[in-house]
């Protein structure tokens, strides 16, 4: 249910809201790290991408990416299910700068970082500032056709945890988002345009599962390969 609450002093719970945010969204944009594209975005681009295998695609990749979507608060400023919680919903605006690796097997792991503020910071801004946070996801590729460039994967985010080349060390880590993702690779191998194709929130510590409102494609992102 859809309500119009208050949502308590700013000052009081601006800290906990912070890392609630910073914690549950993150997924979205470290998907650019993960090296995907759409398959609904400029065909055209496989003129060049025909033929690349994914071992070929193995390396490092810089990722920026922009996005928006809407997340469910209840009064205190947590995160609820937006399905069957009275909550206030608060749309975002999203960008990154990401930096991963893939192997030959098509997985990934990286590091991203995102900046977020509300839609409409005169209605919001004093309980939603901008913020910037890092985080770390991984990936793994789940279909990939090397005549057309394009493909998908599956990708879950973590609080906590590593990056060793593509390999995730997860010490320490608390899965937080699942989702997927379309792709399309270009310039030889040396591009790939993702987008977004479903977003799960994980009830943790740091979230609650439903608590994510958003209109497919929530993100598009495009990763350039890096000198080794």
């Amino acid at each position: 249910m859809l309500a119009v609450i208050k949502l308590g002093n700013p000052m009081e719970n601006n800290t906990m809201m912070k890392l609630r945010i910073a914690t549950g969204v993150g997924l979205f944009l470290f998907m650019a790290t993960a090296a995907c594209g759409p398959v609904e975005m400029n065909r055209a681009r496989t003129s060049d991408g025909g033929g690349v295998t994914l071992a070929s695609l193995a390396g490092k990749f810089a990722s920026k990416g922009s996005g928006s979507y809407t997340i469910c608060f209840g009064a205190n400023l947590s995160t609820v299910d937006c399905a069957s919680s009275p909550h206030q919903e608060v749309p975002f605006n999203m960008t990154s700068v990401a930096h991963g690796t893939r192997d030959a097997a098509g997985d990934s792991c990286g590091v991203t970082a995102l900046t977020l503020a509300p839609t409409d910071a005169r209605v919001f801004g004093a309980y939603f500032t901008r913020l910037n946070f890092a985080r770390t996801s991984v990936s793994t590729t789940t279909s990939f056709d090397p005549t057309t460039g394009s493909g998908s994967a599956s990708v879950s985010q973590y609080h906590g945890g590593s990056c060793a080349g593509a390999a995730f060390d997860r010490t320490g880590a608390i899965l937080t988002n699942t989702g997927t993702q379309s792709f399309l690779v270009s310039d030889s191998g040396n591009r790939i345009d993702a987008i977004v194709t479903s977003l799960s929130m994980v009830t943790s510590p740091f979230g609650v599962a439903g608590s994510m409102k958003e209109t497919m494609p929530a993100i598009k992102f495009t990763s350039i390969r890096e000198p080794d």
